[in-house]
């Protein structure tokens, strides 16, 4: 028996400083389904009149702006204890958001229009406009392969995963895909990520 070519490292990987010093070497990276469990920001567009916003762009005669999206926990108040969770729009700051938006260019084209007429025009009555000219943004992605770039630049990466998710009732475009299982194994898609708190992926 030869000896181990391999070991188990439990790190963080979008953060450079657990990869140790930079590794001019080249090797590979293989990532399967890695890059779609990364996390996703939330980005909105709000008119010029709300005040969560920095960042301006022209939609035809309207000035709107972009906002991200912060989750807090919501608690209890007698024992403060985590009771579910809500999301807020702020200005957008986020650095990494920023450079995301950046990357995917083509501004137009990301927040254009999404699935059929009638899933929209139903979903939209139901849950709002609102919800659904939210997008969601890979930047945890970004953050991977920034640091890959950083500490190791030689390398080659090799990616699987999936390029669309089927049903997902999380309004947006590239929304997540959340789900619970119920007793019994049956696994039940979620219309939020904000309930079912560590019970649902």
């Amino acid at each position: 028996g030869g000896r181990a070519t391999y070991s188990v490292e439990r790190r963080d990987a979008l953060d450079a400083g657990r990869w140790g010093p930079v590794d001019e070497d080249a090797c590979f990276v293989v990532a399967l389904e890695v890059l779609d469990n990364l996390p996703h920001d939330r980005v909105t567009r709000v008119d010029e009149n709300t005040s969560a916003t920095t960042d301006e762009t022209k939609m035809g005669n309207e000035t709107q702006r972009l906002a991200q999206t912060r989750v807090f926990a919501r608690r209890r108040g007698e024992d403060n204890a985590v009771d579910g969770f809500e999301q807020r729009e702020e200005p957008l700051r986020d650095p990494l958001i920023a450079r995301a938006l950046d990357a995917i260019g083509d501004d137009e084209g990301f927040f254009s229009s999404f699935g059929s007429f009638g899933k929209a025009a139903s979903d939209r009555w139901i849950r709002g406009a609102r919800d659904w000219n939210a997008r969601f943004v890979p930047t945890g992605a970004l953050a991977l392969l920034e640091t890959l770039h950083e500490r190791r630049p030689r390398h080659r990466l090799i990616a699987a995963d999936f390029d669309s998710l089927p049903n997902v009732r999380v309004p947006g475009i590239n929304a997540p895909l959340v789900a619970t299982q119920s007793p019994g194994g049956r696994t039940e898609d979620l219309a939020t990520y904000l309930e079912h708190v560590c019970a649902c992926d």
